[in-house]
């Protein structure tokens, strides 16, 4: 009897264990009519459970697709990539609200985490512009990037910046308005907070500004850059993610993942016979081999290439498409990126001085090429990455190898929209992870 009591005992403490929560895992749904998200507990094994959904108090942009080159809003209306942007949905630097860009009425919204990492609405302020997309946080500073006005596209936008207060509560900081010369799609913070970086899809150029101790970004950007181009046959570059590595002595390392879907014109490539047989998403268009860049940013905020164009294959053509959404390793030795059209994802080495390599093209791939996969994040404990699929809402769950950085398939989730889905995040748990 005492034998069995233990094992029933030991069994126990396994399966607690094993049911140890790590954090909360958000998806947005870009709902026209409400935006809302979709919170998911997730576990030490990695496993996801699905929560609840959380209205916004804004409106998201529903099947509308705003990407920019080309603007043609007739041939978007899958909703499975609305936004084509990263951090639309983040966390504030405490990790104690989850911001949200509402794209559908210009609006930012602040939701508190809950112990039981449920949210609750706390605020809902007005973007800079008229479309949010993309959000970035730093202590109590969070600036937030729009696209523009313009009737015939999503066109220019700017950065505006807000205070947060440990409510959640965001204030407008005046005078704090940037102008812009493209449409942007992803803004961050360098890691000691004292720059900001924001890459424009259309232009490809990354612009980097200083942040005052008042919370004002410059007048203009400190530097600027152009999305680097391998060869004379290569196409144009449209950087959509990014991601910040600590580096040393007041560097950092920023990724900037790039597409290449537009010729030197300006115009989508037409999708070969074996691309349109095999990849279900290039029926029409296809594009060269993505990539990744790696940048240097001084301790002076200058910017300055470290690694160029680093495809995600062997040649220009025939690779991973798209290459559109990174995250990388706790310890910043290797990064992950989402190849959207070929329904893949990529590994990249990441060495200290910068320097980046592909480690593995292929680190997965949905088996019928059917997956649209979109934004992508680190879990709260670092051991698994977990990333969304824009045409079937499902939410999927990889385990990292941390000696080599390959990824192995945990789980996939259904559970978010069965389109227009965008933005995840993580949010680490602060209970004692028992349930």
């Amino acid at each position: 009897m005492k034998k069995f009591l233990a094992c029933v005992l030991m069994l126990a403490s396994v399966n607690a264990m094993a049911r140890e929560i790590t954090g909360g895992v958000y998806v947005a749904t870009n709902d026209d009519e409400e935006n809302s998200i979709i919170g998911y507990k997730q576990y030490s094994d990695g496993t996801l459970e699905e929560i609840g959904k959380f209205n916004t108090g804004g409106k998201g942009t529903g099947l509308i697709k705003l990407d920019g080159l080309p603007y043609a809003p007739e041939k978007g209306e899958d909703g499975m990539d609305p936004l084509s942007s990263s951090y639309g949905l983040w966390r504030s630097w405490d990790n104690k609200n989850v911001l949200i860009a509402n794209a559908g009425d210009g609006t930012v919204s602040s939701l508190k985490v809950q112990e039981d990492l449920s949210l609750k609405l706390v605020d809902v302020v007005d973007a800079g512009d008229v479309k949010p997309n993309s959000i970035a946080s730093y202590h109590d500073l969070v600036y937030v990037s729009s696209m523009g006005k313009k009737k015939d596209g999503p066109g220019d936008g700017n950065l505006k910046g807000f205070t947060i207060d440990e409510q959640g509560d965001l204030t407008p900081i005046p005078n704090s308005i940037r102008n812009l010369t493209g449409r942007p799609a992803s803004v961050e913070f360098t890691p000691d907070g004292k720059f900001l970086a924001v890459v424009e899809i259309t232009t490809g150029v990354t612009h980097v500004y200083s942040v005052g101790s008042d919370g004002l970004l410059s007048d203009a950007p400190v530097s600027s850059i152009n999305s680097p181009q391998s060869s004379k046959e290569r196409f144009f570059a449209l950087p959509i993610g990014t991601k910040m590595i600590p580096g040393e002595g007041g560097n950092s390392t920023f990724l900037v993942t790039e597409a290449r879907f537009i010729d030197s014109n300006y115009q989508p490539h037409p999708s070969s016979p074996e691309s349109k047989k095999k990849y279900p998403f290039l029926d029409l268009y296809e594009g060269q081999t993505g990539s990744v860049t790696s940048y240097n940013i001084d301790e002076t905020g200058k910017i300055s290439i470290i690694s160029p164009d680093v495809l995600a294959g062997s040649d220009i053509w025939g690779g991973q498409q798209a290459v559109c959404w990174i995250t990388s390793s706790r310890d910043g030795k290797f990064a992950w990126t989402t190849n959207t059209p070929t329904s893949s994802i990529s590994t990249y080495s990441i060495n200290e001085d910068g320097s980046i390599k592909l480690s593995e093209e292929i680190a997965y791939h949905a088996p019928s090429y059917d997956e649209y996969f979109l934004d992508i994040d680190l879990s709260a404990d670092g051991n698994y990455v977990n990333t969304i699929s824009g045409n079937t809402g499902t939410t999927w769950v990889f385990k990292i190898n941390h000696d080599d950085g390959t990824l192995s398939l945990v789980d996939s989730y259904e559970g978010s929209e069965l389109v227009h889905s965008y933005g995840m995040v993580t949010i680490p748990y602060e209970g004692d992870g028992q349930e």
